[in-house]
């Protein structure tokens, strides 16, 4: 089981495939497995929570059976490792973010020590085996690990380490390898994508990744996740732009809008440089879709400061917007500036602002209807075995809407022309153009 973002999903992806080296077999099911492995998250309480739920979950199979063995990877144990092997007997083995690419031998090397939590150092200078946990058309590309910027209420940097770019040259492989096997759009991730470069000074950066990857045959989309607002240059803009094959999709995790919070978060950027920022991005790149995520509730807030980030939303009007409340992170600066915005008001904030934003979703996809768009054809809907489901280039995968296509046919992993027909935010329905 992976819990957490598309990172995480890249590392299980990892340790499937080292595991399927060793003869190990992927098996769909607790009840016919040797081994149940959880890679975890641990960025926020409410993801270790869904951690700890699920190894408690895991371990009662191993308590039904208790020849199975039980592995807990990932950020969890690499943040909490010596307590969780107090307060989890079931668990045979700890892996933290250094050492996954070593379970199949910790495995073999039965018994020995249940906590593998080195200093966060592994940094994928060389292609890695993976057995993709994705459609087959879609996959990740993991091009930078850990983080270097200080924001006082994240814990990334003490779990994974300072940020740490990949060769070019293994990216560009790996990268191939993936087009070759079928995949048709690859989704680049790090904690911070345009970040990629910087810390060896490596100039072109992000855009010359990017134009490299364009030129590679088989990839008809190219996506960005994780961008930082203080390092989308004009350059890299230019390059999405020149690009058919790169999504015009930019997601920008601002955090806030207000100046005195955005310095309490330890943001480097203001309130005029976000505005600078989005009103270059619609000169260069008009038809972008604008993802960010937002905190409200931050110690300190006040209803002036959070009308600022509701004024901000409604002016740049994001098609996507996630909205958290403040959780006070152990260890982080942010625990010690004071207690956090009460939390009832907090969540009326969060209220406010995803009613603000329902609205501006439901009038920016208004738009699309009546015109004829390329969609990515996934497969047959969940919601019904008469419906397609599919994405538009700015819809990534998990997190953003979808297209439902309730007339025509198309294969998974094919481009389809379809008119799009109406609205069921943040969804649009649409009938492939024959």
């Amino acid at each position: 089981m992976s819990l957490g973002c598309p990172k995480n999903l890249v590392d299980t992806e990892i340790m499937l495939g080292e595991l399927a080296r060793h003869g190990w077999q992927v098996v769909g099911r607790p009840e016919e497995a040797e081994v149940l492995l959880v890679n975890t998250c641990a960025f926020i309480a409410p993801a270790a929570q869904e951690a700890v739920d699920t190894i408690l979950e895991l371990a009662q199979h191993k308590a039904r059976e208790p020849e199975k063995r039980l592995v807990v990877a990932g950020c969890l144990p690499q943040r909490y490792g010596r307590e969780l092997s107090e307060l989890l007997p079931e668990v045979d083995l700890f892996v933290g973010v250094n050492d996954f690419p070593r379970l199949a031998r910790l495995l073999e090397a039965d018994p020995g020590p249940r906590l593998h939590v080195q200093a966060p150092r592994f940094d994928y200078t060389a292609p890695q085996p993976r057995l993709p946990a994705t459609p087959p058309h879609l996959a990740y590309l993991k091009i930078a690990e850990g983080c270097s910027h200080a924001c006082t209420f994240c814990t990334i940097p003490r779990i994974r380490g300072p940020y740490r770019s990949r060769p070019l040259d293994t990216l560009l492989a790996e990268a191939r390898e993936l087009a070759a096997a079928g995949v048709r759009e690859l989704i680049l991730v790090a904690q911070d994508t345009t970040a990629y470069g910087r810390e060896w000074g490596y100039q072109p950066g992000l855009p010359e990744l990017l134009t490299e990857l364009a030129r590679l045959p088989g990839l008809v989309w190219l996506r960005l996740l994780y961008g930082h607002p203080s390092r989308v240059t004009r350059r890299l803009l230019e390059v999405m732009a020149a690009h058919p094959q790169i999504c015009p999709y930019l997601d920008l995790p601002i955090q806030h809008a207000h100046d005195a919070v955005l310095q309490r978060m330890g943001r480097r950027y203001t309130r005029a440089d976000l505005v600078t920022l989005f009103s270059r991005i619609r000169e260069i790149l008009p038809q972008a879709a604008l993802r960010t995520t937002v905190m409200v509730g931050f110690p300190g807030e006040t209803e002036e400061e959070f009308a600022a980030l509701l004024d901000l939303a409604a002016e740049v009007r994001f098609l996507h917007l996630g909205v958290f409340v403040y959780e006070p992170e152990e260890g982080t600066p942010a625990a010690r500036l004071g207690p956090p915005v009460p939390r009832r008001t907090a969540q009326a904030r969060a209220r406010r602002l995803k009613a603000l934003q329902s609205r501006i979703v439901q009038e920016e996809l208004k738009r699309l209807v009546g015109t004829v768009e390329e969609v990515l054809v996934e497969g047959v809907s969940q919601e019904s075995e008469y419906l397609l489901s599919g994405r538009l280039s700015i819809q990534a995968p998990e997190i953003d809407g979808r297209v439902l296509i309730t007339a025509g046919r198309g294969h998974p992993g094919t481009l389809q022309r379809v008119r799009l027909t109406r609205v069921v935010a943040p969804d649009l329905l649409g009938e492939i153009v024959e």
